[in-house]
């Protein structure tokens, strides 16, 4: 299996089945622990003007795309954290922006402070991740108005695969390659 690192977002789909296994799994936790980094280097070099500028027409600046992903971080992170603390998980319908986003309002916050989060909050999901069994990645949580359940392997695969996604478009719109 090639790198996660150099792999695009679709290629990263396809090979993410829906079936956890090691190498999956290893190259999900891979994903995950390249994205701040990767964030930080499609930042290095950009003004306060550049990173809250948006980066087109009807798109979101650097800054937007990063409280997005941590948004999106925080809210794919729960569900996982329940179904491992909970007999019966159950994780209700919140919107990863527009509902968490309008309470938490990261926007307000500076690059550095909001980089500094995202890193602590990735450190500390990628130790439990690292620390699962395979019947861990296997447990599973119900989410509202929707009649399957979704295993932990299910969030960490989607994280990584939307994160890919962003960094991906981050970097075509900054002109830069990942």
């Amino acid at each position: 299996m090639t790198s996660g690192l150099t792999r695009s977002n679709v290629a990263l789909h396809k090979v993410l089945s829906t079936q956890p296994s090691d190498e999956r799994i290893a190259l999900i936790l891979q994903v995950l622990a390249a994205t701040p980094g990767r964030l930080r280097n499609l930042s290095a070099g950009l003004s306060d003007a550049e990173l809250t500028t948006p980066l087109g027409e009807g798109e979101r600046s650097f800054k937007r795309d990063l409280t997005h992903l941590i948004y999106c971080a925080e809210r794919g992170a729960d569900p996982i954290f329940q179904a491992l603390l909970l007999k019966e998980p159950f994780i209700p319908r919140i919107h990863a922006e527009r509902d968490w986003g309008a309470l938490m309002a990261y926007e307000a916050f500076e690059i550095p402070e909001l980089m500094a989060y995202f890193d602590f909050r990735r450190a500390a999901l990628l130790n439990i991740l690292r620390a699962l069994t395979g019947p861990q990645w296997e447990r599973s949580i119900r989410r509202e108005g929707v009649k399957r359940s979704e295993s932990v392997y299910h969030w960490a695969r989607g994280l990584s695969v939307h994160e890919l996604g962003h960094l991906e478009d981050l970097a075509g719109k900054l002109g830069l390659t990942l």
